[in-house]
Parts: C-alpha cells; sequence; structure tokens
C-alpha cells in the first residue's frame, strides 16, 4: 500500500481542506459561495487525482469521520433542549410545517428524476436528498438506489439550499430565527443547520429540530411507500 492510500493520509488531507476551507469563508465575510463544504471538497480532490488515490481508498480512510456523523447529529439535541421552553408553545405548528414539508422534498425529487425518465434506482437514489447524509445512505439503501449517489444528492442540495436561503429571506422578509433554522434544517439537512448557527443558537435548535424530525419522517415513510411508488415509475 502507498503512504498516500493510508488512514492517516486520509484524515489530514480532509481535516487540512476543511480548515483551509474554513480560513478562506471567514476571510470572505462568510459568503454564501465561499461555504466550506463547497470549498473544501475541491483540495480533496485534486490531491486524490494527482496522486492516483482511489475514492474506495479515500473513503476507507475517512471511516472514522463518518462514524462521528452519527454522534454529532445527536448531539444537535442540546441546543434544541435549551429552547423547549419557547417550543412548547408552537409545536403543534411546527409538527404540520414537517408533515408537509418533508414528504413535498421527498416527493418534488422524485417527480422531477421521474419526468427526466430516470430508472427507478436513481429516483430512490434522490428521493431522501433532503435527509441528513447517515440516514439517507441507509434509506437509498432501502429504496434500492445507490448510497454514493444519495451522498452526492445531499451534498449538492444542502449546498443549494445554504446558497439560496439568504435570496430567499431576503425576498419575503423573514427576520424571525425560528423559521429560518425549520427551513435551513427541512430543506438543507445538516449543512442547512451549520449555516443556521450562524444567525443564532434559537435557529440552530430549531434547525436541528427540523432536520431530524424530516429524517425521522422520511426514514419511516419511504421505504414502507417505496414498492408502491416503484410500481409508478
Amino acid at each position: 500500500m502507498s503512504a498516500f492510500s493510508t488512514p492517516l493520509f486520509a484524515l489530514l488531507l480532509t481535516l487540512t481542506s476543511y480548515r483551509l476551507a474554513w480560513w478562506v469563508y471567514e476571510r470572505t465575510g462568510r459568503h454564501p459561495l465561499a461555504h466550506p463544504f463547497l470549498l473544501a471538497m475541491i483540495p480533496v480532490i485534486v490531491v486524490l487525482l494527482a496522486l492516483g488515490i482511489s475514492y474506495r481508498d479515500y473513503l476507507a480512510g475517512t471511516a472514522v469521520l463518518q462514524f462521528f456523523l452519527g454522534p454529532a447529529t445527536v448531539a444537535l439535541a442540546w441546543p434544541l433542549y435549551r429552547q423547549l421552553s419557547t417550543l412548547r408553545h408552537i409545536w403543534r405548528q411546527v409538527t404540520l410545517y414537517i408533515l408537509i414539508g418533508a414528504p413535498l422534498a421527498a416527493g418534488l425529487a422524485i417527480a422531477l428524476a421521474a419526468i427526466c425518465g430516470a430508472p427507478a434506482d436513481v429516483v430512490g437514489s434522490l428521493a431522501p436528498k433532503s435527509i441528513t447524509t447517515p440516514i439517507a445512505l441507509e434509506v437509498s439503501r432501502l429504496t434500492g438506489g445507490y448510497p454514493a449517489l444519495a451522498a452526492g444528492a445531499v451534498a449538492i442540495t444542502g449546498i443549494v439550499g445554504v446558497l439560496a436561503a439568504p435570496l430567499v429571506f431576503r425576498l419575503f422578509r423573514i427576520t424571525d430565527d425560528r423559521i429560518r433554522g425549520l427551513a435551513l434544517g427541512l430543506v438543507a439537512h445538516a449543512i442547512g443547520t451549520a449555516r443556521a448557527f450562524e444567525y443564532g443558537e434559537r435557529a440552530g435548535a430549531y434547525s436541528s429540530l427540523a432536520l431530524g424530525l424530516t429524517g425521522l419522517l422520511t426514514a419511516l415513510a419511504l421505504p414502507w411507500l417505496w414498492p408502491w411508488i416503484a410500481g409508478l415509475l
């Protein structure tokens, strides 16, 4: 095995790329187009291609980071706990928002992919695009999709959501951090939640709530409904 194909190299490459991307993000005044999730992949791709490292080897080397995706998602419950006093008064509205928004997010992906003539396995990969990566990977397996394609769809969805959110908030004059957080969490999952925390702890907490509930509803409902959906494709 090459020295460049070791887990240590993969970890150092990933962490260094992210730190560099974060530095650029801060230097640009946290401009959405310079979001670390968007920029950090560039040096990783360049280095992998230059050194001839396969994606499979790189993925195996970053297994420890993938493992911590789950615990990191669960840890988002802490800021939500701090907002329980206000959440108690609007839990009905939040529940209705998730019950409408989560199916709509998955349904639009399925409908657009089907209209474009995508096969069922591709549609199954795109359907969980608006839920966080660890959940989306498992859901894509249950819908007969490709986990790698699902992960890419999740990443693109999060990036587009983060880029579009400031414009949408200004256009509709949305200044309530609770609404900002719910929108970012439902549409842009973990990437949107990271962006929501930049608006404040309240926005981050509500984004965490939307992320979790959207993932839970999608994970429970989509595999159960998939045989019926696949029959319509």
